[in-house]
C-alpha cells in the first residue's frame, strides 16, 4: 500500500471514529532516534515501519498495536525482541501471545508481514504486504 492512501484511510477513521485515535500512543521518535536504534541493533528497518513510527510513535493504533521505540512504554520494541535480531522482528501482537513480525535478510527488515504463533512457534504468511496494510486491516476493521 502507497503511504498516501494509508494516511487518507487514517484520516477518513479519525473523523468517523475519534475514539478510536484517543488510546494511548507512545512517544514519536526522531530520525536522529531511530538511527541510533539501528545501528546499535544493527538492523535496518523497513521504509515503511520507520514512516510509522515518524508519524504515530506507536502503541495503541485502533484494534491493533504497533511496537516503538519509546522505551518508557510496554509497546517498546526491545521488550518484545529479547534476543539478538537477526531473523525476524517483532513488530506487534493479538494480544494473546501471537505476533505479527518482518522478516530480516542481510540486517534488513522486509516490508511483508508474517504471523508466529507463540504456542507452536509456526511462521505463517499473511495477506499483509506491509505494516500499513496490517495496520488498515488489523487497526481499523471496523470502519473500513
Amino acid at each position: 500500500m502507497e503511504y498516501d492512501v494509508f494516511e487518507k484511510i487514517v484520516d477518513e477513521s479519525r473523523k468517523k471514529y475519534p475514539i478510536l485515535f484517543a488510546l494511548e500512543q507512545d512517544e514519536i521518535p526522531s530520525r536522529e532516534q531511530i538511527e541510533v536504534f539501528e545501528i546499535k541493533q544493527n538492523i535496518v528497518l523497513s521504509e515503511k515501519y520507520r514512516k510509522v513510527l515518524l508519524q504515530f510513535g506507536g502503541g495503541y493504533f485502533g484494534y491493533a498495536n504497533i511496537y516503538s521505540l519509546d522505551s518508557k512504554s510496554d509497546f517498546y520494541l526491545l521488550h518484545h525482541n529479547k534476543r539478538p535480531i537477526e531473523h525476524a522482528l517483532y513488530i506487534a501482537d493479538n494480544g494473546c501471545g501471537d505476533r505479527y513480525i518482518l522478516q530480516v535478510e542481510n540486517k534488513t527488515c522486509l516490508e511483508q508481514v508474517f504471523y508466529f504463533e507463540h504456542d507452536t512457534g509456526i511462521v505463517h504468511h499473511t495477506n499483509y504486504a506491509d505494516i500499513l496494510e496490517y495496520l488498515v486491516e488489523v487497526g481499523l476493521k471496523a470502519t473500513i
